[in-house]
């Protein structure tokens, strides 16, 4: 197993190339701030000294035509980018407007110079530095993109008293100790411990933060709530609208540095009902459209391409209430308390039977709620029916007991319903009376947060990211900090301690399996499967090769037949 991708220092050297704007049918930009007020200079044109006519140039290919996503839900909140509540659901969308320091190589191999144009890691693993691309610039004027913006935005993530992105603050924030700019296009991270390697992970767009850079001068002029309302970045497509639980428009930049997108226009349309999105492909009234396992299968039946990624979204069913006994919420007669019952409702489900009649073959058992390298290694849970209803006798449930389950809607996130519906299912056939309600997550978050669902079984999907692997445990698993809580236990709370204490990744990764391995043997969590994303694709479109679920690489997708815009690379 490789601990960390091998690292590519290269160097690339950009030509400065000149992009003519063109296309049509979109949707007309809606005034957007500059720094000065001002529009462009116009373009005067100086005729030939000898009055002949310049010799016939070869048009550079520009974006043109609109790209038209179906999603099931955008985004739970009013604003967008890294420093808001949805810096991770709503990442699918708008990751677009935003440029990164590394990219990856598809195989996960190695990065790929972005933003930064090489870097160097000390003998020491404990710093990190990054020389920047030069002539970078920021939408609609704010300037050229320097190491004093990157600096910013790392900082303004990681304070809570600017950011609501919990995850920076814990993943992030834990890893560095301070951020040294030594030039225009030059800075140094220090981290504490041996992770400089591991900052990589946050600056890449394909990992669990993917921290895009923002301008600095943009929010000392505006402040943080108007630039989170209106997000300027540097990216391949800039913002023209956002309307919460409608849509979110982008538009191309046309002389972007690193991708210069086919489709002019980029258009998000949040459309709730799975039928909906699949009636649009079949119509022509959308180009890309997020659609279940089951209904991947159906559109494909009828000659409709379909695009999937294996294994990317892991799907449990957390059980609410094993709070350590300092909690004002605690319950000592929480069912759930109680391993013998854990392992019951564990034992109850028949995985590969949900695997194959709910997602048609399209997922696979798990023995983990989230992907980790030693979960991977795990068997699932088998199927014991006759052994759960023992358990629960002799936990002193022979008759069962009551419990509600809660499926929640979460952005960028697959439906829970027909899946929850089965687990409720099997536990029912064991005696357990489960009480279903259907909510946004959001309408549920502060009693989630609060810790105020004592006996709740909630849906809950995460996506597969890639390293640093077993930091979500801190998320939620940790009495201390924990952004979705679904488990406490002074074991956990002390292993966590020594994972967050840790000086290298070896020593980290260590204690991450013993954590693994923990929440297996205790029947903590209710893993299921781990479900494949589909989307549907209409006949307009050429390539689209997504490599995350929060990174979907919407920038490289073509026109059916391909137009050619300049790409610097292909990941």
């Amino acid at each position: 197993m490789h601990r960390f991708p091998s690292l590519l220092l290269v160097v690339i050297l950009l030509a400065t190339v000149a992009w003519a704007c063109g296309g049509g049918g979109e949707k007309e930009e809606q005034p957007t701030l500059s720094p000065t007020g001002e529009g462009p200079s116009p373009t005067v044109e100086t005729p030939s000294p000898t009055g002949e006519q310049p010799p016939p140039t070869t048009a550079k290919p520009s974006p043109t035509g609109t790209l038209t996503v179906a999603a099931a839900m955008i985004s739970v909140a009013g604003d967008l980018g890294p420093f808001t509540t949805a810096a991770v659901t709503a990442r699918t969308y708008w990751a677009y407007i935003f440029d990164y320091l590394v990219y990856e190589t598809r195989d996960q191999s190695g990065y790929i110079p972005g933003l930064a144009e090489e870097w160097h890691v000390s003998p020491d693993r404990t710093s990190v530095t990054f020389k920047l691309r030069k002539g970078v610039q920021f939408h609609n004027g704010w300037g050229e993109l320097t190491a004093d913006d990157v600096k910013f935005t790392f900082e303004s993530a990681v304070n809570p008293d600017i950011s609501a992105w919990a995850e920076a603050q814990t993943l992030f924030g834990a890893t560095i100790d301070r951020i040294e700019v030594t030039g225009r296009y030059e800075l140094t991270i220090y981290t504490k411990g041996a992770f400089a390697e591991e900052v990589l992970y946050y600056v890449c767009p394909t990992h669990q933060l993917a921290l895009g850079i923002m301008p600095k001068a943009y929010y000392d002029k505006v402040g943080f709530e108007k630039g989170n309302e209106n997000p300027i970045g540097s990216g391949p497509y800039k913002l023209v609208e956002y309307k919460q639980a409608e849509r979110l428009v982008l538009e191309a930049v046309a002389d972007h540095w690193r991708a210069v997108p086919e489709f002019k226009t980029l258009i998000f349309k949040e459309v709730p009902e799975l039928s909906t999105r699949s009636a649009m492909i079949r119509a022509g009234e959308a180009d890309i459209a997020e659609v279940s396992v089951e209904e991947a299968a159906n559109l494909q039946g009828r000659g409709i391409d379909i695009v999937r990624m294996p294994d990317v979204t892991y799907m449990s069913a957390p059980l609410l209430g094993q709070w350590l006994p300092s909690a004002p919420t605690y319950d000592p007669d929480c069912p759930f308390l109680d391993k013998r019952v854990r392992e019951a409702l564990n034992l109850a489900i028949n995985r590969e039977e949900i695997a194959q009649h709910i997602y048609s073959g399209f997922a696979r058992p798990v023995a983990g709620v989230r992907y980790t390298p030693w979960g991977d290694l795990l068997q699932p849970y088998p199927y014991d029916p006759d052994r759960a209803k023992q358990l629960l006798k002799d936990a002193g449930y022979e008759k069962g007991f009551k419990m509600q389950m809660w499926i929640l809607a979460m952005p960028a996130s697959l439906d829970t319903t027909s899946l929850m519906m089965a687990v409720a299912g099997y536990w029912e056939k064991i005696g357990v009376d489960v009480e279903i309600s259907s909510f946004n997550v959001m309408a549920k978050y502060g009693l989630i947060v609060g810790r105020k669902t004592t006996g709740v079984c909630i849906s809950f999907t995460a996506e597969k990211l890639l390293a640093p692997y077993a930091k979500a445990y801190a998320m939620w698993g940790y009495s201390k900090s924990s952004r979705f809580p679904q488990f406490e236990s002074e074991a956990t709370d002390a292993m966590i301690d020594k994972f967050l204490a840790a000086t290298t990744p070896e020593e980290r990764d260590g204690i991450a399996e013993q954590i693994t391995r923990y929440y297996y043997d205790e029947y903590t969590f209710v893993p299921l499967v781990a479900v494949d994303m589909t989307w549907a694709t209409s006949d307009k479109i050429g390539n689209f090769r997504p490599t995350m679920a929060r990174y979907l690489n919407l920038e490289y997708v073509t026109h059916a037949k391909a137009l050619g815009t300049f790409k610097l690379f292909e990941p």
